[in-house]
């Protein structure tokens, strides 16, 4: 390096040596020019010197090659190529990225694409109500009736079920000495139930407080979808409303298939559902390695506790709502049985809530473990222990086993 170049860097970096030989380094990596440093078009990161004219510091903070890089309006940053997602409002055309995207609550996804409303009818589309997201118009049916589309046709009946969403949750108390909530969404493929009793006197026979409905994920011969009402969390008196219902019983306990799930959703009295996943976040491992199978599926992704709140998407692992939180990734419930197992499991983790994943993991050896060994042998329990350590280490970078954590 020329003399002349060295007082630049000086000059620049107000003699200080630790400074100056960082800058050395980039220039020799090539990251950056000395003209880059003298025109002030440079960064720091890390411990090197990169040029502006050449990279950038992403949202997340990675850093891209200005090439791979994209420029969000939305967010007033940068993010890598692939994140672009193409977003359709009305006749214009833009690009953002797909966190953006992904949260902005006006438009909707179809084949990886977004679309405001009025883009969604432009473009030939529309919003299916029974499968709660976009289809083309030509895979679905416009019901005069209502002035809604549909995946079935309007003279297919609602013989055994109600629309996707169709109808207002209904709440069970009991005492009220509680101050938690929990709701079920079981889902079932089982035409022999879901043909066994018509739609009318399912919703008599159970009090008109549950739901049974369509859902497009399932197959529409015979799936079906129960919605609980929303219960003061009381274990005995919840089980027994359902034990004591034998066509509830019949509908819990009917046949599954893989694309069926068992959403749970809970909620506390005065908490929001950020403060209550805050409450209770040291048990993500511990549910990813109960249902691991389905950690890496796109409708109930795994992520680290932070992603999960700051992401906040649809289809992640667990869901925050502005007031509860939603555990997706529970898989679908074969029976009563075990319905009523992971409601005391989900007691457990409110009975002893923490946000440090270590002292979970400590709690799951010690105060969980009659409960988990009622459906684990020996064998299979440590095995789970495993995978909590595994899922630890792998979302949160954090080696459950390193005692200097």
């Amino acid at each position: 390096m020329r003399l002349s170049e060295l007082r630049i860097l000086y000059e620049v970096f107000d003699q200080n040596r630790t400074l100056v030989q960082m800058a050395i380094s980039s220039i020799d990596k090539e990251y950056v020019s000395i003209e880059d440093i003298e025109c002030d078009e440079y960064f720091k990161y890390g411990n090197l010197y990169y040029s502006s004219n050449d990279y950038v510091d992403d949202y997340f903070g990675n850093l891209l090659d200005r090439n791979e890089a994209f420029f969000c309006c939305g967010y007033d940053d940068y993010f890598h190529e692939d994140d672009i997602v193409t977003v359709y409002e009305y006749r214009d055309t833009s690009r953002y990225s797909r966190r953006f995207a992904e949260q902005n609550c006006d438009w909707q996804e179809y084949n990886d694409e977004f679309y405001d409303h009025d883009a969604i009818s432009y473009h030939d589309l529309c919003y299916a109500e029974d499968a709660g997201e976009i289809r083309s118009t030509g895979e679905a049916y416009y019901h005069e009736e209502d002035g809604c589309w549909y995946t079935y046709p309007e003279d297919d009946r609602e013989e055994y079920t109600r629309g996707y969403h169709n109808g207002s949750y209904q709440s069970v108390n009991f005492d009220k000495k509680s101050k938690y909530k929990i709701g079920y969404e079981i889902e079932k493929e089982d035409q022999d139930v879901l043909e066994s009793i018509n739609i009318e006197d399912f919703e008599e026979e159970t009090d008109n407080v549950w739901r049974k409905e369509r859902d497009g994920s399932l197959n529409d011969d015979c799936g079906y979808e129960l919605i609980s009402p929303t219960f003061e969390f009381n274990i005995d008196k919840i089980f027994e409303h359902i034990e004591s219902n034998s066509v509830l019983v019949n509908h819990i306990n009917a046949e599954i298939s893989t694309r069926c799930g068992g959403h749970i959703h809970l909620s506390e009295e005065g908490l929001n559902g950020d403060e209550l996943f805050d409450k209770v976040k040291g048990y993500t491992p511990l549910l990813y390695a109960l249902y691991y199978g389905r950690v890496d599926k796109t409708y109930s992704k795994g992520k680290s506790n932070e992603d999960l709140k700051n992401d906040n998407e649809k289809y992640q692992a667990i869901k925050i709502h502005y007031d509860r939180i939603e555990f997706r990734i529970i898989s679908a419930v074969p029976n009563v049985k075990t319905l009523k197992w992971r409601t005391k499991l989900l007691m457990m983790i409110l009975q002893h809530p923490t946000d440090d994943i270590i002292k979970a993991y400590y709690n799951v050896d010690t105060k969980f473990t009659k409960l988990l060994k009622q459906t684990y042998s020996d064998e299979k329990l440590v095995e789970l222990k495993e995978r909590f350590i595994k899922f630890t280490k792998e979302f949160e970078g954090l080696d459950i086993n390193n005692k200097n954590n």
